[in-house]
């Protein structure tokens, strides 16, 4: 019953095995905590006064140079103010 790909076939349940591979895929942990790097970094900017144009660490770095070049809080919405 296990999943195609299963390297234990030994699960008693398609639903078991997936629930093992969610538990010891490293990738999925990686890719989480890359995210919450991210989101932090924009809450951080957020509450410095800066508005990045996305939440993406290169947006969210953009606008912090920005902000630290000219000495405004950055707001992608009006870039020009």
């Amino acid at each position: 019953m296990c999943r195609t790909g299963c390297r234990t076939r030994n699960h008693r349940s398609y639903a078991e095995c997936a629930r093992n591979l969610s538990i010891n895929t490293g990738d999925v942990y990686t890719r989480d905590r890359s995210w919450d790097k991210e989101l932090d970094a924009y809450d951080d900017a957020v509450a410095a006064g800066i508005q990045p144009a996305g939440t993406s660490m290169a947006e969210v770095e953009k606008a912090v140079r920005t902000s630290d070049a000219t000495g405004v809080a950055y707001n992608a919405e009006k870039p020009w103010q």
